[in-house]
């Protein structure tokens, strides 16, 4: 595993919570969340502990090397090159006839009896 042991890498689908990284991995784990499902919205933290570790440049090669990759893996998705070639994962389900869906920002901002009144 590129010197990585097989723990580790089994440990990266629950990285947050593993004690097998040290705070760099975590917060290159963490970074790499940000950019890739975060759609780039990284928590100042995480820079914080970025920049203890790392420079601007190597911080913006791992940005760059990070994105290409998921780049290339958006793109394999959209044209079905997948290695793995399977159906998506994630299934829409319709909702329920009669099914109204709740107005969550709404219920955040007013609190929820306040939002099930004014809707």
């Amino acid at each position: 595993g590129y010197g990585f042991s097989e723990e580790k890498i089994e440990a990266l689908k629950a990285w947050a919570v593993s004690d097998l990284f040290d705070p760099l991995e975590r917060a290159l784990l963490a970074y790499t969340d940000a950019l890739v499902q975060g759609f780039g919205r990284v928590d100042d933290a995480v820079f914080d502990v970025l920049r203890k570790h790392l420079d601007d440049e190597q911080i913006m090669e791992f940005t760059y090397i990070t994105m290409t990759y998921a780049l290339h893996a958006v793109i394999c998705v959209a044209l079905r090159l997948e290695f793995d070639d399977v159906d998506d994962r994630i299934v829409e389900v319709a909702a329920p006839e009669g099914y109204k869906a709740a107005n969550l920002g709404r219920q955040i901002a007013y609190g929820l009896d306040q939002a099930t009144r004014t809707t």
